[in-house]
């Protein structure tokens, strides 16, 4: 009980704090985001994303998606998403790029930012812009982008994506020539359990090691679901299900 508790006065007081610093009366359209003095207009072009590793020398980019996909954004302290318009996560920098119907291109800052809902190619994704350092005490500093995999009265669990630039030697190939620098994808998982905050690897024998106590009740639960755990959905639901049974 006293984890329940501890959980649910953690994400009364993010609450909280999203709407005493929400200063501005932020509107629900997507049209209205070029009036926001915070919203600055700079950004990637669509020309400076065809042609990203031609101008940078890498190979890949630091985006979740290498163009800018159909989404929402829901402000701090609102309750709800905007209209649709375009996003680009910039996932080494962590900054979030908006691009209008008028062509209006511009940074919304993550500090003014609660969600951003994508509709990608596959599936639709939403990442929360949260301070793990100011939440719970550990993970990196300032906000990121982590995608919730399960919220529930006993655990949450953060998906954490991550790009970093690889940056290539000199290799002897008939004669001295560079190989680009390569951009690398990492991913870092959460868990909080109402008390602490455990970063978890996507395998159950790691997991079991961090929550002993729950390693068989864990195995059991991903032979009878057959859950991949490397497939972030089944991560979460893998915590729903013990859950579930608590």
């Amino acid at each position: 009980m006293r984890f329940k508790q501890t959980f649910l006065l953690v994400l009364l007081f993010s609450a909280c704090a999203s709407f005493l610093l929400a200063q501005e009366t932020l509107p629900n359209a997507s049209k209205d985001i070029t009036k926001l003095s915070f919203v600055r207009p700079e950004g990637p072009t669509l020309n400076d994303l065809s042609n990203y590793g031609k101008i940078n020398r890498t190979e890949g980019t630091p985006y979740l998606y290498d163009a800018y996909t159909p989404g929402r954004i829901r402000f701090e302290g609102q309750p709800n998403f905007s209209e649709a318009l375009d996003v680009l996560l910039d996932l080494e920098k962590n900054q979030l790029f908006v691009k209008l119907s008028t062509g209006f291109i511009g940074e919304f800052p993550l500090d003014r930012l609660d969600a951003v809902m994508i509709y990608g190619p596959q599936d639709t994704l939403t990442f929360e812009a949260l301070n793990m350092r100011e939440l719970f005490g550990e993970g990196d500093y300032g906000r990121r982008f982590y995608r919730v995999l399960h919220r529930g009265d006993r655990y949450l669990v953060l998906h954490q994506p991550i790009k970093y630039l690889r940056k290539e030697d000199y290799v002897e190939n008939l004669g001295m020539i560079r190989r680009p620098d390569k951009y690398m994808e990492r991913n870092q998982y959460w868990v909080f359990d109402g008390a602490s905050i455990y970063e978890i690897k996507s395998n159950l024998r790691q997991i079991s090691k961090v929550f002993p106590r729950k390693a068989a009740a864990m195995k059991r639960l991903v032979n009878a679901n057959d859950l991949d755990l490397n497939n972030q959905n089944d991560m979460g639901r893998l915590f729903m299900l013990l859950e579930a049974e608590e």
